[in-house]
């Protein structure tokens, strides 16, 4: 599983049982009241029981240069109260760059204009395009 935080949404992204396709699962909206990094929305926790994933990656957002600003720190703190919670290890991710790419690959889907938009549309293409990187990645390594 792979998670783009936000401070308004999660996008969501889970892998196949073998590991090798990354996709799509979403997006959970996070409340105005409870956008500290530490409240997990329960939505969230739902899939991650239904799921069971082995591993969570989590998306930080490094600086361009790769310095770790009030962001990732915020980020790590969120992937930290998932471990807590859950007991799934969650994995770090640079995700530099990744929501301008998932622009580019939501653009250049043949969708119409307003399914484009859709509020969460970027945030899980970018949890996706950061799952399959990492599972191309790790088959690399076996």
């Amino acid at each position: 599983m792979a998670l783009d935080y936000g401070r308004r949404r999660i996008g969501i992204s889970v892998s196949d049982p073998t590991r090798t396709i990354a996709s799509p699962r979403g997006f959970v909206e996070r409340s105005k009241t409870a956008r500290k990094p530490t409240s997990l929305p329960e939505k969230l926790l739902q899939l991650i029981r239904e799921t069971e994933p082995t591993a969570i990656l989590v998306g930080i957002p490094f600086a361009m240069d790769g310095s770790a600003g009030a962001m990732a720190t915020e980020v790590r703190a969120f992937a930290a109260a998932l471990t807590a919670t859950t007991g799934v290890v969650t994995l770090e991710w640079d995700e530099r760059l990744t929501t301008a790419r998932a622009e580019r690959e939501i653009q250049s889907l043949e969708l119409s204009k307003s399914k484009r938009r859709q509020k969460g549309r970027s945030d899980e293409m970018a949890a996706t395009l950061m799952l399959s990187t990492y599972l191309r990645s790790a088959s690399s390594h076996v």
